[in-house]
């Protein structure tokens, strides 16, 4: 009996391990993702970046709708410095379809998101160097700033930004290198195992880093020029604009510093694992939204546009108060030409 009753509870225990389902753990990658990571951080890729795009677009449209800034050369290396903000918005949405599928479906997808990312973020650098110079030039000398700037001479700045952005496009489009989305590991690398990408990434990092560091020398100097003035016509206004360059070259060039630094330097500066990759590929994304918000907040220029649109298009286009405003603005020459100085420089 004991014999029998020990091999039926044998025999009912193993049947019942057989029949009752186990409950799988969550896979767990090699790099530390799960399946649940993977969603979340797709998910914001995407929210961000498309946020980044919606922001931008904003402020382009009302730059390039206001023939008063449209005209300036500052404004429009703002708006070609935007459209290449927003173009490397749209790899970043793909990403995080790539983050979410954990595929890049194929090659020659992922390469192509290469060669639209990198080589408008290396053309972005290059109008922000050319940015800060034709601020710096339009606040010291109004001569000069017609001899570089003067005419269609601003289309030449942006032919040598496009420059750039066509040289590194058709690098990362040879055989010889590739930048790819690795969605294992929630950011991007250079293909090392192609001749060409060693010698790309090092092009790349002495444009974008000593690019920031030329950026800030031209700040400072613009810096220098507005408390020079102040102290010499004890004007308000020269202290306020010191005080929005100061936070936007320090936001700005504090920022893509960082970025740029950590970016091309990781391996020792940062822990090499997920989240440290994955923190430096949203510090990229969100570098779209760095611009626009910056601009909106210490520009009154743009916000006074914004401002203008939201109003005409909640009260209408018509208004015996704009006729006035016309008839004032027609009178007040003088106040014009100093609001266009204002603007030249950015506020």
């Amino acid at each position: 009996m004991g014999a029998i009753g020990s091999t039926s509870s044998a025999t009912l225990s193993s049947i019942l391990l057989t029949t009752v389902p186990t409950v799988p753990e969550e896979e767990v990658s090699e790099s530390g993702r799960t399946v649940q990571t993977d969603w979340i951080i797709g998910i914001l890729m995407m929210i961000f970046s498309l946020a980044c795009a919606i922001a931008y677009y904003v402020i382009l449209v009302t730059i390039y709708k206001d023939k008063e800034l449209s005209r300036m050369a500052s404004y429009r290396f703002m708006f070609f410095l935007g459209i290449f903000d927003i173009a490397q918005c749209f790899p970043h949405f793909v990403t995080g379809i790539f983050t979410i599928k954990q595929s890049v479906f194929y090659p020659g997808l992922a390469k192509a998101m290469g060669v639209i990312a990198t080589p408008c973020y290396v053309a972005y650098a290059v109008l922000t160097i050319f940015l800060s110079f034709n601020r710096l030039i339009q606040l010291s000398s109004p001569s000069l700033d017609k001899v570089f700037f003067g005419g269609d001479r601003w289309m030449i700045w942006i032919g040598m930004a496009s420059f750039f952005w066509i040289f590194f496009m058709l690098a990362l489009a040879s055989p010889w290198a590739t930048i790819r989305y690795i969605p294992d590991w929630y950011s991007w690398d250079y293909d090392y195992e192609l001749s060409g990408s060693f010698y790309v990434q090092k092009v790349e990092m002495y444009i974008e880093v000593g690019g920031i560091f030329v950026s800030a020398f031209f700040y400072l100097l613009i810096i220098y020029r507005l408390v020079k003035t102040k102290k010499r016509f004890l004007i308000s206004k020269s202290y306020n604009a010191e005080i929005k360059v100061l936070i936007q070259a320090t936001v700005i060039t504090v920022y893509c510093t960082v970025l740029n630094v950590l970016w091309h330097n990781y391996s020792w500066m940062l822990p090499q694992n997920l989240w440290s990759y994955t923190a430096l590929n949203f510090m990229w994304i969100l570098n779209s939204g760095v611009y626009p918000i910056i601009y909106f907040i210490v520009n009154k220029a743009l916000r006074d546009r914004i401002g203008v649109k939201r109003s005409t298009t909640v009260m209408g286009a018509v208004s015996v108060f704009q006729q006035n405003k016309t008839k004032m603005e027609r009178t007040d020459t003088s106040k014009s030409s100093s609001a266009e100085q204002n603007q030249a420089t950015g506020f």
